[in-house]
């Protein structure tokens, strides 16, 4: 077969090569048309390009499929899908897929198609295989039974013979008992394999209608599926996609909505890194953060558990989270991403949420059950790299103030407008998406809602900038979100409101002497206590200054009065009792407050000595000192050993990001212009072949010399068709499981999501001396059977045998 693609592509002309190349960036870079043929019929090349094709496409090949290779003439093709040879709807889908060297006519009219897609699908058109192939491999016992029932020679050929036969094989049938009959029809339809034992099939058993396997499983001939689907049957194919209903979607009201929910994006993606800067969520011993800690963030922040799952999601793969003592706390990108506009905040999170392999906020996972733990590793998300893309790109083509209709929320709470969108994306990438109902389609919407990119249906600014540009998103969000607020609204009740999101100063004022409650709405809130405003003093303000820099902030010039007491109040008791570093000593200018202290049960343990009516000492450290007494409700203050006073500022956790995928290689990112130079460069090459290709070819690909015509039949660009590189997480899966039968499923799954998306994996690897080891490595890329990785124990780049991987789990 490779020799019959080598044939095709030496005859194509340089731009139909450059279009090949252009869908096909995997296989780059090659240096001659034979090394292209090879790569373009690798298995996990075929079949990341297969999983951009939309539904005509697909279905043409399982079509293809069922009837069988190597060859295909056009003409059983279009009778099978019940269309004419020359039905434009059935050329413009066989021309998409030689755009993408997937199918194409050989120099005989013939469809060939790249060698993986034969074997594609287990049962192509829910056709099991011809009775011939199943029959050699049943004992002769039961061989000798289903002759005999069928009243013919012991003889496979003679049994596959009557078992094509319609006419014998459905008059059979009419006598069999009623719930027989019922089950035939059914695996006929929507078969052919079914689970042995089964009371209805044992009279289909004894007549080979159903065959066995030997593992517990019969399947129906494909002879006996056709009979029972009868003459009429043809397979389906859909070159129309399902029509989406729309509703009104102003402009206007699309980005008023956008700009609410990018606001409030962008403020609690703060507040989860102010709440993971107090207090780090802790890290599950088996990985992942748990339940019972999104619930904490969730109580916090202001948003519900989903909601936390993803901003915790997009923040970690973001950068701004990182693992730190097994806990998840703020990195330093954090810190530069506060000091940036709204627009910058909200790009990072838009941009990052477009590559984020996962949908947290789905109800569950595409292959059932519940969600993993949230910033657990989880290939079944895969898909949603090329879904995510195609479900924005399928809003942005609606007409301008349009946007895919959504009623009243459904009583089980599931996304009214998820339905028709989901329909629509089924159709364009239906090998990613399965015909049943799916938690991407409604997850991904709603995740897109809460950052902003969607709103009515419809894409806004945000979210077409995303899409078309992903690297003006800033620029777009700069024209609709406001700038920061540098003001606040002090209340009487001792809070205080920013109407939007925070300047930097302005949050790092408020966070150093108040506490952050709960969001409400776009607003960020503070409150005022005792203890916030005495942690303010102990950081270095004094009353009057605290006071000062509130004012300059405040929206009117002037604070509550209850304020004012309360931080007056605290500086007058900030201070009474200074603690100097000496092993210590106490002094206070106070003589009943020394005797109190001498007195006070909680201090006890600080063996308190009064050295004179106003001085103590204490054998135990100066801050221990210090925490005993501020438990007992005292508010001292430090000294150093001049008496200078000494500052105590929080320690300010800082966790390392993880390690991020390394650059897009260049043969992804070549420009168009490059490929229309390297296909007429592999062409010309190919002509000093071509007459090798001659000889080599014979009957399953001959090229004549100096051919006189070419077909034309793939010349009719595919309407509709959407240029995407294939996910390479298909090719790398592919070479994974080829080389790690030692590892169970979920491992290799971690494996591969730790290769394609990046991230660390913990590996018990066996060394070519026969010695075990267990390391953290951060996977960079696959070479074949090897796979190169840092490796955090060598602290350095090192090649890992597949093979040798003994066990795969989280970091």
């Amino acid at each position: 077969m490779a020799s019959a693609l080598l044939s095709w592509l030496a005859l194509r002309p340089s731009d139909e090569l450059a279009a090949v190349l252009r869908r096909r960036r995997d296989v780059l870079p090659v240096a001659d048309l034979e090394s292209l043929a090879g790569r373009l019929e690798k298995d996990g090349s075929v079949a990341a390009a297969l999983s951009t094709v939309p539904l005509p496409q697909a279905q043409v090949v399982e079509a293809l499929a069922g009837l069988g290779g190597p060859s295909v003439r056009p003409e059983r093709l279009a009778d099978l899908l019940d269309r004419s040879e020359h039905d434009p709807d059935l050329t413009a889908a066989l021309a998409g897929l030689a755009e993408l060297a997937l199918v194409w006519a050989d120099e005989t009219g013939a469809l060939r198609m790249a060698e993986p897609l034969w074997s594609e699908f287990e049962f192509p058109l829910r056709l099991g295989p011809p009775a011939a192939a199943l029959l050699e491999v049943i004992d002769g016992d039961r061989l000798a039974g289903i002759a005999a029932s069928w009243r013919v020679r012991l003889d496979r050929a003679a049994v596959a013979t009557v078992l094509a036969d319609p006419l014998r094989v459905r008059d059979a049938i009419e006598t069999a008992p009623a719930d027989t009959r019922e089950r035939l029809d059914r695996l006929a339809h929507h078969g052919p394999a079914v689970e042995l034992p089964g009371r209805a099939l044992g009279w289909a058993l004894e007549r080979g209608l159903v065959l066995p396997d030997g593992w517990r499983r019969a399947t129906m001939p494909r002879e006996v599926a056709m009979t029972l689907r009868g003459a009429g049957w043809h397979a389906s194919f859909d070159p129309r996609p399902p029509v989406l209903a729309v509703n009104l979607a102003p402009a206007a009201a699309v980005d008023r909505e956008a700009v609410a929910a990018g606001t409030r994006a962008v403020q609690r993606v703060g507040a989860l890194l102010d709440l993971t800067e107090r207090a780090p969520l802790a890290f599950l011993r088996s990985g992942g953060v748990g339940a019972r800690e999104l619930r904490r963030a969730a109580k916090l922040t202001g948003a519900d558990e989903t909601e936390v799952r993803l901003w915790l999601e997009i923040g970690y793969a973001a950068g701004l989270l990182g693992l730190v003592d097994e806990t998840i706390a703020p990195t330093a990108a954090a810190d530069e991403w506060r000091a940036g506009s709204p627009a910058e905040r909200l790009a990072t999170l838009v941009t990052t949420w477009l590559t984020l392999p996962t949908v947290s906020t789905a109800a569950g996972r595409p292959a059932g059950g519940p969600q993993l733990a949230a910033l657990l590793p989880d290939l079944a998300w895969a898909p949603v790299l090329d879904c995510r893309p195609g479900l924005l790109r399928l809003l942005g083509e609606l007409p301008a103030g349009r946007g895919a209709a959504a009623a009243a929320s459904a009583d089980d709470g599931r996304l009214a407008d998820a339905d028709g969108v989901a329909a629509a994306l089924r159709w364009r990438l239906p090998v990613l998406l399965p015909p049943a109902p799916d938690p991407l389609v409604e997850g991904t919407l709603r995740e897109a809602r809460l950052l902003g990119v969607v709103a009515h249906g419809a894409l806004s600014a945000i979210g077409r900038a995303l899409v078309d540009a992903p690297g003006t998103v800033a620029v777009a969000g700069a024209g609709l979100l406001p700038d920061a607020v540098a003001e606040a609204i002090f209340e009487a009740d001792l809070t205080v409101l920013v109407p939007g999101l925070p300047a930097a100063p302005l949050a790092m004022l408020l966070d150093a002497a108040a506490e952050r409650t709960a969001a409400d709405g776009n607003a960020a809130s503070w409150r005022f206590t005792p203890d916030s405003v005495r942690a303010a003093l102990e950081a270095g303000f004094t009353a009057e200054t605290l006071l000062e820099a509130l004012r300059i902030v405040a929206a009117d010039g002037k604070l509550p009065q209850v304020l004012e007491y309360l931080i007056e109040d605290a500086g007058r008791q900030h201070g009474q009792v200074r603690v100097r570093a000496v092993g210590c000593v106490l002094h206070t200018e106070n003589p009943a407050l020394a005797a109190e202290l001498l007195s006070a049960r909680p201090l006890r343990g600080l063996g308190l000595a009064a050295l004179s009516p106003t001085i103590l000492t204490s054998p135990r450290p100066a801050d221990e000192t210090l925490d005993a007494l501020r438990a007992a409700g005292y508010s001292p203050a430090g000294e150093d050993a001049t008496g200078a006073p000494t500052v105590r500022r929080a320690t300010r956790v800082r966790a390392t990001p993880r390690r991020r995928p390394g650059p897009v290689p260049a043969a992804r990112s070549r420009p168009a212009g490059d490929l229309d130079e390297l296909a007429e460069r592999l062409l010309d090459q190919g002509i000093a072949a071509r007459p090798r290709l001659v000889a080599a070819g014979g009957a399953d690909g001959a090229v004549p010399e100096e051919p006189t015509a070419r077909p034309m039949l793939w010349l009719v660009p595919p309407a509709g068709t959407v240029e995407a590189d294939p996910d390479p997480a298909a090719a790398v899966a592919t070479e994974v499981r080829r080389h790690t039968p030692q590892l169970e499923a979920r491992e290799r799954e971690l494996l591969v999501y730790a290769i394609v998306v990046g991230g660390p994996v913990t590996i018990d690897y066996r060394t070519a001396g026969g010695d075990f080891s267990s390391r953290v490595v951060e996977p960079l890329e696959l070479d074949g059977k090897r796979m190169v990785a840092w490796c955090r124990l060598r602290e350095d780049e090192r090649v890992f045998g597949l093979n040798r991987i003994e066990r795969v789990r989280p970091a």
